[in-house]
């Protein structure tokens, strides 16, 4: 469903981020012939035209699932991280009386991986629209299929936000899955801690990312903007990296970097300046419809985990270049 998709709008830290990856992602496998003759080109996991009717596949049970508000039809269109985020904005849009409009691609491309191992996977980027309003760049979304005969489910969906680095194909239009950092400016892995580091320390221009609105406009200066309105209201924020989760999906792009989907839970906590103070969520808020008070909810302490995505260009360590944040959103799934 993906309220992310739905919103399009992003914020951070207390003001919820309001819009609509542990495993390895599968390599590359080069086939080579039995007199050890030149090496063949990979062969894709998947066809073109199968890829697509896959696209197409999920789109119609999303949007069947997205206006029923129907969670139990979600495990069988995704898979984890989407499935988790989709399941919090559906349970938001419930308690907040929201409807979803339908969302349609246009301009399907598919970037299909190779090699025999599973997961298998392949990324689809499309230009979307919602109840006729385009989405305001193309989404870029990854479809996974854990074994033989198993279906493609979704599981992740963003956005991007300025130029994409284009994905690297062969003679037959391959891409290649990338599973490990060698020669990287950073590893994937370490992106949701740098990530982190990046706005809560003001590394901006000190560290290695470079400025994009995703990153700097939206979660950094969101995050900084929830803490100063936190406090003025007495109330405390603190934020911390729970855990980085596994499923993460990575393409070689043609200047030898990548494209990297990961994923992350953070804890916000939420405690008054004075000791017999107390906390609020705002009515209407995402995450007090997380906790089934849309109304609003005041307490002693809050504390709200939140799932967040990344669609990340990490460039090669030797190219001179910086990391750049393309799209990202982020979601409550747990408020106690």
């Amino acid at each position: 469903m993906n309220r992310r998709r739905r919103r399009l709008r992003l914020q951070a830290a207390a003001a919820t981020i309001l819009l609509g990856l542990g495993g390895t992602a599968g390599c590359g496998s080069v086939r080579s012939g039995d007199t050890g003759a030149q090496a063949s080109a990979p062969e894709a996991v998947i066809s073109q035209a199968d890829a697509s009717a896959a696209v197409s596949r999920y789109d119609d049970a999303n949007n069947r699932v997205n206006g029923a508000l129907d969670s139990t039809g979600l495990p069988g269109i995704e898979t984890e991280p989407l499935l988790t985020a989709d399941a919090a904005w559906m349970r938001i849009s419930k308690e907040l009386n929201q409807t979803v409009a339908p969302i349609s691609d246009q301009g399907v491309t598919i970037h299909a991986t190779a090699g025999s191992a599973y997961p298998h996977w392949f990324l689809a980027v499309s230009s979307r629209a919602q109840g006729g309003m385009p989405f305001p760049g193309p989404t870029y979304r990854v479809f996974v299929q854990a074994g033989p005969g198993a279906p493609y489910l979704a599981a992740y969906s963003l956005t991007a936000s300025g130029p994409v680095p284009k994905v690297a194909v062969d003679a037959a239009g391959t891409a290649t899955a990338v599973a490990s950092p060698d020669g990287l400016l950073t590893s994937p892995d370490s992106l949701a801690a740098e990530i982190l580091a990046h706005y809560q320390q003001n590394l901006a221009g000190k560290d290695k990312f470079s400025y994009s609105a995703p990153l700097d406009d939206n979660l950094s200066n969101g995050f900084a903007a929830g803490t100063k309105a936190l406090s003025g209201r007495g109330t405390t924020l603190s934020r911390v990296l729970t855990r980085t989760l596994p499923e993460t999906y990575a393409l070689r792009t043609e200047d030898g970097g990548v494209l990297v989907f990961t994923s992350d839970v953070v804890t916000d906590t939420l405690t008054p300046v004075q000791a017999d103070g107390t906390v609020s969520l705002g009515p209407k808020s995402s995450d007090a419809a997380q906790l089934g008070k849309p109304g609003g909810a005041t307490a002693s302490r809050f504390t709200i985990s939140r799932l967040q995505m990344f669609l990340t260009y990490v460039p090669t360590a030797a190219s001179g270049s910086k990391v750049q944040v393309i799209g990202y959103n982020e979601v409550p799934i747990a408020v106690s």
